[in-house]
C-alpha cells in the first residue's frame, strides 16, 4: 500500500476522527465504513491532502532537513516532521506575533 493511503487510512480511522464522527452522530463510532464517510463530508479528507502536499513541498523539506542534519528526502520522515514538529513550531510562532488589528481582534474575515 501506498504511504500517502497508509497515512490517509490511519487518520480517518484514528482516535481523532472517531472523536469528531461520534460527536456528529450522538454515538460511540467504530464502523469504518461510517468512520471514512464522515473523514470525507466534513472535510478531512481535503484537509489531508493539504498536509501531504505541504509536509511534501520544498520549503518542509529544507526545513526537515535542517532539523536532522542530513538531506531528507522519506515520505515518512517528511510527514512525521511536519505533523509532529513542523506544525507545532508554526502554531507557536503565531500566538507569539504581536497583535496588529486596528480593534485588537485577530479574527479572519
Amino acid at each position: 500500500m501506498h504511504i500517502r493511503v497508509e497515512l490517509q487510512l490511519a487518520e480517518a480511522l484514528g482516535p481523532v476522527n472517531r472523536w469528531f464522527c461520534s460527536q456528529a452522530y450522538g454515538t460511540c463510532v467504530e464502523d469504518p465504513e461510517r468512520l471514512w464517510h464522515y473523514f470525507i463530508k466534513s472535510g478531512g479528507a481535503i484537509d489531508f491532502a493539504r498536509r501531504f502536499n505541504e509536509a511534501l513541498s520544498q520549503m518542509n523539506r529544507w526545513y526537515c532537513s535542517q532539523y536532522y542534519g542530513y538531506d531528507v528526502s522519506d515520505t515518512k520522515t517528511l510527514w512525521n516532521y511536519y505533523m509532529n514538529i513542523g506544525l507545532a513550531s508554526a502554531r507557536k510562532n503565531a500566538r507569539s506575533q504581536p497583535d496588529n488589528s486596528p480593534n485588537g481582534c485577530n479574527i479572519a474575515c
